[in-house]
């Protein structure tokens, strides 16, 4: 029987819980490693992404000219 008033040592979001509820503690951390590695994937995925949605500077087809030649000008 369990005691009334007592909380779990460690609480997990439901959806977590379902899915890690028969591993033990290596295959816990195993997970954990990975979905740390695809979440730094993930991140820079998506500012990669998003740095190419933005549209470039307009950029000047002129070259620009060293300051002795514009002095002449």
């Amino acid at each position: 029987m369990k005691a009334i008033g007592v909380r779990p040592a460690v609480t997990l979001e439901p959806e977590l819980e379902c899915e890690v509820a028969l591993m033990n503690i290596r295959q816990r951390r195993t997970m954990a490693k990975k979905f740390e590695r695809w979440a730094h994937q993930l991140w820079i995925s998506a500012s990669i992404l998003e740095r190419r949605q933005r549209p470039l500077p307009p950029r000047s087809s002129l070259k620009a000219l060293p300051a002795r030649k514009q002095a002449l000008n």
